[in-house]
Parts: structure tokens; sequence; C-alpha cells
């Protein structure tokens, strides 16, 4: 029963917040295409900084279609996010 408690025991509201993994993926940036994303992801492996391409409609990831513009979405590494947002020339995280 002792083992049970410490799994479910309810987090303690004095404890420190964790902070965010810096391996964990945020995104970057939104590309209106396929060809401008690896675009932009080709500058970013110049700098070193491995991105991921995702895909958001639906028709291009299923049927291989080119896909509505905007539907592809640059994901980095947090620790490399201030990174590549100058390497792409993006204004920083929380700007407009």
């Amino acid at each position: 029963m002792r083992f049970l408690g410490r799994v479910f025991r309810r987090p303690d509201p004095a404890a420190p917040r964790r902070l965010p993994s810096p391996d964990e993926l945020v995104l970057l940036t939104g590309a209106d295409n396929e060809p401008s994303a690896e675009l932009y992801r080709g500058i970013l492996a110049d700098q070193g900084i491995q991105a991921m391409l995702k895909r958001t409609d639906p028709l291009s990831v299923n049927y291989g279609f080119a896909g509505l513009p905007g539907s592809c979405e640059l994901w980095v590494l947090r620790k490399d996010l201030a990174r590549a947002r100058v390497a792409l020339d993006l204004p920083p995280a929380g700007d407009p």
C-alpha cells in the first residue's frame, strides 16, 4: 500500500515548478509550402540546427497532395530555438 501511496500522491503545492526540457520539440515557424520549409530546414542545417518538418494538412499527409498554403511547420529543440530564429531572421519569441 505504501507503494501505491507514493505513485498516486498529489504533487506538493510548495514544490518548485519543473523547468521545460531543453530537448523538447517546439514550433519554430509555419511555411507556405513544402519546398520553402525544406529551404528553411537547409538553412538551419548549415547552422548545425536539426529541424523536423511536419505537414498539418490531412490531404498532403494521407494522399501525397501538395497541401494547402501554411500546411507545413518546422519544429526544433527548445535549446536551439533562439539560434534558429536568428538564422531565419524571425522575430524573437513573444513578438508579433
